[in-house]
């Protein structure tokens, strides 16, 4: 980051990015999709299979509305007070979450809730689409790499720390607090009390991410030109782009293996390896530690060699790690904290990929709708794999000694159609990717180096 540094300017917006960035992964920790708290509310709220898997896929549906950021900023010379008025509304609807089970039944409130988390998670995926143009303006490509995977690492270590602290929050109100300090926590921490629990974690959620609004008010942007055409012709722009159709083809193959077992892993950890919040917790800190150690390294690969380059490696230890939940039981599930620091390793490149790649190869100044129409495709992808592990989940199987879960034949199979995304990831062109003997040269020379000092 010593480019960030020279530059006053980048260091403001490194560290207005950061701050806000931190904001934001508490308000996602706690409520977003993928949010383990959510797995555990909805659990509350005795949703069934394909309940979580479109709990899941909401994450994914959302991002079809990601091409909504490029045409409502198409006319627009600024896009900051677009992204604030969207993730003010996006964010205000979860403390509507922690009311459902105060007003609905349990089966009434597992449907509004997915309601609610759908509108939610769609007003923010066009913020999120329109704050990707705000912030390639501002950021060059010659540090962008680096910069998100800086970034990448502080909300991370955010998300272990909240994670940890309200997983025992929530876990105390099934194993009670009658060795509290205060008589009022044995009263308080009841399974009867568990609604308002998850009332305040809500609450919580909302005024992080306000809070993150106030700082991310002040990072600064670059005003954009008006563009020009028809809105239809702006989507289908990146479509005449025939390497932009060949990354969507892998793209879209890459999401649809992703998306398979997707809904499951949390709710297998929960209810089929009988794991606390707190030991889901645990694999998370785990994952994310991983993730952070890495996180530089992988911004540098991608900024040096490519996002490519970098994919080849990801893609393989993405199709590792499934595998190895074929073999877990309630009864050696501590392998999965091993499994965890590869599967960091795997997701922070994955994360930092899924970012720069589209950028990498989209045309100055049509980075907003290149990314929102990837976005958009690589949701529906991932989402129709999601839906369908929910609709059509598979029976119990045997293979000699080993059996296994309806989960864990979904986990089987995503490992195995991850490492097939080798193949149209051929396909794409980026003009700065490197040839992967290079990168294997380049962590030699390191070991080589490291291991004479």
């Amino acid at each position: 980051m010593a480019s960030l540094k020279k530059d006053k300017g980048l260091k403001k917006i490194f560290r207005l990015s950061v701050l806000s960035g931190i904001f934001s992964q508490i308000f996602s920790t706690l409520s977003g999709p993928g949010s383990a708290f959510l797995t555990k509310f909805a659990l509350m709220l005795n949703a069934t299979p394909l309940q979580f898997a479109i709990l899941s896929a909401i994450g994914q549906i959302s991002q079809i509305f990601q091409p909504l950021g490029a045409f409502v900023t198409k006319s627009r010379t600024k896009r900051k007070g677009v992204v604030l008025t969207l993730q003010f509304f996006g964010c205000g609807l979860v403390l509507c979450y922690g009311t459902l089970p105060f007003v609905f039944t349990a089966g009434q409130s597992i449907h509004v809730l997915l309601i609610l988390l759908f509108l939610s998670v769609s007003l923010l995926s066009i913020a999120g689409n329109a704050w990707i143009g705000w912030i390639t303006d501002v950021v060059p490509l010659r540090v962008r790499g680096r910069f998100f995977s800086t970034l990448s690492q502080y909300v991370m270590l955010t998300a272990v720390g909240v994670g940890y602290g309200f997983s025992l929050f929530i876990d105390h109100f099934s194993t009670g607090a009658n060795q509290g300090l205060f008589a009022w926590e044995a009263v308080f921490f009841t399974p009867t009390n568990l609604p308002l629990g998850f009332a305040i974690i809500f609450f919580v959620a909302v005024v992080a991410a306000l809070s993150g609004l106030g700082v991310l008010s002040r990072l600064p942007e670059k005003e954009k030109k008006i563009e020009e055409g028809s809105t239809a012709g702006l989507f289908f722009l990146p479509m005449k782009d025939n390497n932009f159709r060949k990354f969507l083809f892998y793209n879209c193959w890459w999401m649809l293996a992703v998306g398979i077992g997707a809904p499951f892993w949390q709710p297998f950890m929960l209810q089929k390896l009988h794991m606390s919040l707190f030991e889901v917790q645990i694999y998370s800190s785990i994952n994310i530690a991983a993730a952070v150690l890495v996180l530089r390294l992988w911004g540098r690969i991608i900024d040096v060699y490519g996002n490519r380059t970098a994919m080849r490696f990801i893609i393989l230890l993405g199709g590792f790690n499934p595998i190895v939940w074929l073999f877990v039981t309630p009864h050696n599930y501590i392998v999965l904290y091993l499994e965890a620091i590869t599967s960091g390793i795997m997701w922070a490149g994955a994360g930092l990929v899924a970012t720069n790649f589209v950028l990498s190869i989209a045309p100055n100044e049509k980075s907003q709708i290149y990314s929102g129409v990837s976005g958009a495709f690589a949701g529906l992808a991932m989402m129709t794999t999601m839906l369908a592990s929910g609709a059509f989940l598979p029976q119990q199987l045997q293979i000699g000694s080993l059996h296994l879960e309806p989960e864990q034949v979904l986990f089987g199979f995503t490992g195995i159609a991850r490492w097939s995304a080798q193949i149209p990831l051929s396909l794409v062109r980026e003009p700065k990717a490197r040839p992967v003997s290079e990168v294997i040269t380049f962590f030699i020379r390191e070991i080589k180096l490291r291991v004479m000092k």
